[in-house]
């Protein structure tokens, strides 16, 4: 095979994605021809198909390293190793593997490809603008909506930069090589940002969630609070697993959700206390009476309480107050994987730079994760109550996933060594924007309904329950099938 590329057509920053998509453009060929040409021993030895982690342009593990510094005239692995370095050596020990930094599925930048340019910064994860032209990045296609794998493939994709849809991603033709255009501008604090990573004489330590940092925002970003500490006299691993320790960590994080619960209930949820009872204790007037409209603010904060804790029922016997009997000491485990993250980091940069743990200085970040979480959980669930709470209907529990997902908090922790002493400082950075909560009429706040909720009388399952077993009539089994429908409406 005969090969056609020239060395000006791949620009700075660019991704194998599409280059390779050019050498399919400009050699009329198939991409599973490309790899078999460029593939190694190990792809010229598979007799049928060539599986997805062969075809990966991360790394170019499958492909001939000599082959295809001939054909580009520049070492293609070399410089795909270059930039992701670049991008993630801030972060360098917080993920094993660099697939934990890029997307699997192809973003780009639709300015950037119309000149048949893609590039690293589109896969980063920490981008979800394009660098060059600050506009979003498209994840799917335009038209049909599937997704793109970001390989050396065929899968979804027909001619070359065209979906199998139909579906041009960029209208590029082989002709036309002189038009294709590399990077335009790229912001400087971004550059600068790339450049001093490369500075060792500066010691500090990023930690940051790849799902949940956007670097641009970060880069222009202050501190939100800073926490000085002496690491002189620091804690061991093994305490850092003892259960006294374990449960200190817990009742830290317990403590953290119940100071935003106790705010909630002295501001928002104020004027809603009694619709909290109704909805909680599932008060209506009688029997054979339907129950009444939910309060938007009471199905947030008893959804959201019951997701937050993962709490097996929404429903209890009697009114809890600002802290209820079941929730003390309970975390939020919701986001449980999401805690146990940032802890394993904090505490194995401690490890390694202080040789022990510093208790205050973990507490205090998990502390603020906690807080600014659960505030922004409220938020969300404040948002799909107006309609939910009229329908008395709750969402699947995929869906409470992705709001989960929404409301955990932009953020990055900086650890700061100050010189040879015992000092050292952790920067806390909150990236995202002060969201404001929907705007929801109650349907029980005028004072002939706060006195209705004060009548009625609670029918939870369980006091229905205890009355089918003292009396099983035919009313108090109808009853009980009604509670039960409308409790199951409002489970997940």
């Amino acid at each position: 095979m005969s090969v056609i590329w020239r060395k000006e057509w791949l620009f700075e920053f660019e991704s194998p994605w599409s280059v390779f998509e050019k050498l399919t453009l400009v050699n009329l060929a198939d991409r599973n021809e490309l790899l078999r040409y460029f593939g190694n021993d190990k792809i010229q030895n598979v007799k049928h198909n060539v599986g997805d982690k062969k075809r990966e342009l991360m790394e170019l593990r499958s492909f001939n390293e000599e082959l295809l510094h001939q054909t580009f005239k520049i070492n293609l692995k070399e410089h795909n190793n270059h930039i992701i370095q670049s991008l993630i050596k801030p972060f360098h020990g917080l993920y094993r593997s660099w697939e934990h930094w890029f997307y699997k599925d192809l973003h780009w930048c639709e300015y950037c490809l119309s000149g048949g340019y893609h590039s690293w910064f589109h896969q980063f994860k920490l981008f979800d603008e394009c660098v060059f032209h600050e506009c979003r990045l498209i994840n799917s296609c335009p038209k049909c909506r599937a997704k793109i794998p970001f390989l050396l493939t065929n899968k979804q994709l027909d001619h070359a930069f065209m979906c199998k849809c139909g579906h041009f991603l960029a209208y590029l033709h082989s002709s036309s090589w002189n038009e294709w255009r590399g990077p335009e501008h790229l912001d400087q604090t971004i550059l600068r940002w790339l450049q001093n990573s490369d500075d060792n004489k500066i010691q500090f330590k990023w930690i940051i969630h790849a799902q949940h940092c956007n670097l641009k925002s970060l880069i222009k970003a202050s501190p939100e609070e800073t926490l000085e500490y002496d690491d002189s006299d620091p804690i061991q691993q093994n305490q850092y697993f003892s259960s006294p320790f374990q449960n200190e960590l817990l009742r830290v994080c317990s403590a953290a959700y119940q100071r935003v619960e106790e705010e909630l209930l002295t501001t928002v949820l104020e004027e809603h206390r009694h619709c909290i009872s109704q909805l909680m204790e599932l008060k209506k007037a009688d029997e054979l009476a339907e129950f009444p409209t939910i309060c938007p603010y009471a199905y947030a904060y008893v959804f959201w309480k019951k997701s937050l804790l993962n709490k097996e029922y929404f429903y209890c016997d009697t009114m809890c107050r600002t802290v209820d009997n079941d929730s003390f000491y309970r975390g939020p485990f919701i986001i449980r994987d999401h805690l146990e993250y940032f802890a394993d980091q904090i505490v194995s940069h401690q490890m390694r730079s202080e040789g022990g743990i510093n208790q205050n200085a973990l507490f205090w970040v998990l502390k603020k994760i906690v807080a600014q979480f659960s505030a922004n959980f409220f938020i969300d669930w404040l948002r799909v109550a107006g309609e939910r709470s009229v329908e008395a209907s709750v969402p699947q529990w995929n869906e409470i996933e992705q709001i989960r997902d929404n409301s955990f908090p932009n953020i990055a922790i900086k650890y700061i060594k100050c010189g040879n002493s015992s000092s050292s400082s952790i920067e806390f950075y909150h990236l995202d924007e002060i969201q404001s909560g929907s705007k929801w009429k109650c349907p029980h706040q005028d004072r002939h309904n706060k006195d209705a909720i004060q009548s009625m009388k609670s029918f939870t399952p369980q006091k229905i329950a205890i009355l089918v077993m003292s009396n099983p009539n035919e009313e108090n089994l109808k009853l009980q099938k009604s509670v039960d429908k409308y409790v199951k409406r409002l489970s997940f």
